[in-house]
């Protein structure tokens, strides 16, 4: 079984590391917060005083047969509308693999609410690799 444990712990954890690099003084943790519509949602990144908010996705681009992702450009657009739903001074969207980044980026323009911003964060080559592995053994899996 594909650990996909290890993109939500070691890649989101070294992104949020990331994040407080980037924005000097703020400390990011995943927390739950209330939407303005009265329910909750968890948020990969959110700094202490909640002014910046982030989700985090390490998808890959295209599937193992080339096909575009559909589903996976579904969730980059679900995590938009929760973003769309909390009150922030900043609020991102940060995607790990810069051929996603670019498509998405070129793919949603004007399609994004007025306020977040679609962001690029580089990972190290050794966790770029694990990363790849991990959703090679999972789109193995898939096909199963």
């Amino acid at each position: 079984m594909a650990n996909t444990t290890y993109m939500k712990n070691q890649v989101e954890d070294w992104v949020r590391n990331w994040l407080d690099q980037q924005y000097p003084g703020s400390h990011f943790k995943k927390d739950t917060l209330k939407l303005t519509t009265g329910g909750n949602h968890e948020f990969d990144a959110v700094s202490q005083e909640n002014s910046i908010i982030a989700g985090i996705t390490g998808h890959s681009w295209k599937t193992k047969g080339g096909n575009l992702p559909s589903a996976k450009y579904d969730g980059l657009y679900r995590e938009l509308y929760f973003l769309s739903l909390i009150r922030a001074t900043k609020k991102l969207l940060v995607l790990t693999n810069e051929d996603m980044y670019r498509d998405f980026v070129n793919r949603s323009k004007g399609k994004v609410a007025q306020g977040i911003e679609i962001s690029f964060c580089q990972l190290p080559v050794e966790m770029r690799q694990k990363v790849a592995q991990v959703q090679q053994k999972a789109s193995e899996e898939q096909k199963a």
